[in-house]
C-alpha cells in the first residue's frame, strides 16, 4: 500500500438518504423505501405521533419522569412490536410477525432519536 493512500478512499460513496448515509436523521424527510410499505407506514404514524407532542412536552415528560403509557399504546395500536419482535415460528403464519433486524433498527433510530426511555420499552419487551 502506498504511503498516502488510505483504506477509505477506496470505501463506496452512500447517496445522502440511504441508510448508514451518517447523516443526522430528519423526520421530516425520512423514508424508508428498503422496508415492505405497511412497515414504513407504521414508522411514519409514529414520527407523525411524536412530532405531534412536541419537542416541549416530550422534555417535560423525560425532565418529570413521566410514564410513557401513551406511547406504549400508539406502539401497541400500529402493532409494531407485535410485527417487528415476533419471531417467525410465533407469528401464527402472519408473514409480516417475524423478528427483523432491519425493521428494528429503524426502529431504534427514530425512537431513540426522540429519546431513549422510547427506545428501552423494545430493549425490555
Amino acid at each position: 500500500m502506498e504511503p498516502n493512500a488510505s483504506s477509505e478512499a477506496a470505501a463506496p460513496r452512500i447517496a445522502p438518504g440511504t441508510p448508514g448515509d451518517g447523516l443526522i436523521l430528519n423526520p421530516k424527510t425520512w423514508s424508508a423505501p428498503h422496508l415492505e410499505a405497511a412497515d414504513e407506514d407504521r414508522l411514519k404514524k409514529m414520527i407523525e405521533w411524536f412530532e405531534n407532542r412536541g419537542l416541549k412536552q416530550l422534555k417535560d415528560d423525560d425532565r418529570e419522569n413521566r410514564w410513557y403509557s401513551d406511547f406504549l399504546e400508539m406502539q401497541a395500536e400500529l402493532g409494531i412490536f407485535s410485527t417487528f419482535l415476533t419471531p417467525a415460528r410465533d407469528g401464527e403464519g402472519d408473514p409480516a410477525r417475524r423478528w427483523d433486524t432491519t425493521r428494528i433498527c429503524e426502529f431504534n433510530e427514530l425512537s431513540g432519536f426522540y429519546g431513549l426511555p422510547y427506545w428501552y420499552t423494545w430493549q425490555v419487551s
